[in-house]
């Protein structure tokens, strides 16, 4: 007799066919949260999913965040982490500062999927030019605010993106560079959106540390699994969806009006959610999609 727990198995794999057979050769755009790549086991379990992912041939970005840790080295080197509205202030010593750790970020990534999942990936530099970017100002009410070295994404190399697909992970920092040469510091979820736009991606998916947008930050009961992206606008208008949360729904927006299929907001800290939310018919975070899109269409 066949024991339950290999029928489980079989029934997983089962179900997971139609999807592995929808999105083989589509392209994910992944931003993976700096405050989940500093847990070991979450770390693990997102690269083991992108292994996976890319296995059964779905080419995949990985666009990497290292925001707690920057503020940490910014701490520990005496001087004041700044913000405004989400945007970190970036003088030429913090830029230093923000390369550093996102580029031992992004290497780190590229050695665990090639060392420890046996999967090919490249570790694309800022000076390679995936990111062409120019620097931004801030404006808030009267005042425009310089940010220092923090700019907007103008073009992103996707024949350099396209090329690595053909042979593996694509993983990268979400830190641009001028055509003069000048680096910026970009807005992680920010960045993300635009290449998955630039690619023309099935699918953006932005893993954090909450299950995803909650109409209360403090119950994850609150969880809302789908939303259209009138609906995402509404409860960005209504104060509902605020702080870090922001960029990702905004950037969600811009992306399906561009064309990316679908948007998914998920918990880095779920083992295997990746996975589960792709291959699964429930899945477990919130998926936003364009206006009259079937909802259960995954």
């Amino acid at each position: 007799m066949v024991d339950d727990i290999l029928m489980r198995k079989a029934e997983v794999l089962v179900e997971a066919l139609p999807y592995i057979q929808r999105y083989k050769g589509k392209t994910f755009v992944v931003k993976v949260g700096g405050g989940i790549l500093r847990l070991p086991e979450s770390k693990r379990t997102i690269l083991q999913d992108v292994a996976f992912l890319n296995s059964v041939g779905i080419r995949t970005v990985i666009i990497c965040g290292a925001g707690p840790t920057v503020t940490e080295e910014i701490e520990r080197r005496g001087m004041k982490a700044t913000f405004v509205e989400g945007l970190r202030i970036t003088d030429s010593e913090v830029l230093k500062i923000v390369t550093e750790v996102l580029g031992a970020a992004r290497d780190d990534i590229k050695n665990t999927l090639e060392s420890v999942f046996s999967t090919k990936a490249f570790s694309l530099m800022p000076e390679s030019k995936v990111l062409i970017a120019k620097k931004i100002h801030w404006q808030k009410g009267e005042e425009i605010i310089d940010l220092g070295f923090v700019g907007q994404v103008t073009e992103v190399s996707t024949h350099l993106i396209n090329d690595c697909l053909k042979e593996g992970v694509v993983v990268f920092a979400p830190i641009g560079i001028s055509p003069e040469g000048q680096l910026y510091n970009i807005n992680g979820d920010t960045a993300a959106a635009t290449v998955a736009q630039a690619l023309g991606a099935e699918k953006l998916i932005f893993l954090t540390g909450v299950p995803g947008v909650m109409r209360n930050l403090d119950n994850s009961d609150t969880l809302i699994s789908i939303l259209n992206s009138g609906q995402a606008e509404n409860l960005i208008k209504e104060g509902i969806i605020q702080h870090g949360m922001i960029p990702k729904v905004k950037g969600a927006i811009a992306s399906i009006k561009s064309g990316v299929r679908k948007v998914h907001i998920i918990s880095g800290n779920i083992a295997h959610s990746l996975i589960l939310e792709v291959f699964t018919d429930q899945g477990v975070g919130t998926e936003i999609i364009e206006n009259g899109q079937v909802p259960n269409e995954r």
